[in-house]
This record gives C-alpha cells, sequence and structure tokens, in this order.
C-alpha cells in the first residue's frame, strides 16, 4: 500500500486467519525499535486484526482489514478498519466486556488493547466499515534526540 508520507505504512490483509501471523511480521519490520516498544505494536495490531477477521466482513470470503502505522517521533498511530459488521440483529462495536468467568477463553483483544495503548478509539457509521485507533508509545528516543 503506498501512502503519502514516508512515515506512514499500511497493508491490506484478507481473510485467511494465515493473515494474522503476516500482519505481526509486516508491524516487526515497521517497528525497528526496542523489543518492549515492537511488544506493544505487534500484539495490538495482532488483535485488532484477529478482532476484524472474527467479527466483521473481514473474515469472509473477498474481505479485507486494512491496517496502517504512522511513526512519531514517541509514540505509534495505529489504525485498523474492517468491512463492516456481518448481517444480524444488532449491529456490534467494539467494546470491553466484564469478565465474570476468568478462565473463560477468548475475548481479551480489546482489554490487552486498552492495557499497552495510552489511547484508543473507534469510528465508523452502523452497519458500515468501522476503524480502531490506537496511541502505542515507543519507549526509546530515535537517534540525537532526548527523551522528556
Amino acid at each position: 500500500m503506498n501512502l503519502p508520507s514516508p512515515g506512514k505504512h499500511g497493508i491490506v490483509l484478507g481473510p485467511d486467519p494465515h493473515h494474522v501471523g503476516l500482519a505481526r511480521r509486516w508491524a516487526d519490520r515497521i517497528a525497528r525499535d526496542t523489543d518492549s516498544a515492537s511488544f506493544a505494536l505487534i500484539t495490538a495490531v495482532s488483535e485488532l486484526v484477529t478482532n476484524a477477521q472474527r467479527h466483521t466482513r473481514s473474515g469472509d470470503p473477498g474481505g479485507t482489514t486494512t491496517v496502517v502505522v504512522e511513526r512519531r517521533p514517541f509514540a505509534y498511530v495505529l489504525t485498523v478498519t474492517d468491512n463492516g459488521p456481518r448481517p444480524g440483529p444488532t449491529i456490534p462495536v467494539p467494546r470491553i466486556e466484564d469478565r465474570h468467568e476468568p478462565l473463560m477463553v477468548g475475548g481479551y483483544g480489546l482489554r490487552m488493547l486498552d492495557a499497552l495503548a495510552a489511547y484508543w478509539d473507534w469510528s465508523g457509521t452502523a452497519g458500515g466499515p468501522l476503524t480502531v485507533r490506537a496511541l502505542l508509545e515507543r519507549d526509546s528516543a530515535p537517534p540525537g534526540t532526548v527523551a522528556p
């Protein structure tokens, strides 16, 4: 994906669950940072792409998920856009579920994003594509700068 800014990188993924691993490897190459900063970006990308594939039309045949990472001096801005909700009686939106069963499998993606991100939100229209945006701090200053 060609983007106008040299600090922005994007990828369009298909519905194949193996594309989550492709997204992780792509994010690792984009990060070019310390392991802890890379971990936050890679984990956030992995969880959001997984959510898009599991809960939206992005996981259906022909579906896509668009991931964009903008490298800023001390943070990454991550956006993940899906193809919108699957047909059904309700339109799901990203939310952190209250957990009453700590041993329950799955459902922790947004909770992990919430723990890793300095900020996150979502935007979209009812029945249309939805974008989750996250600000992930980088824990190291770029060469030649002084961390605050």
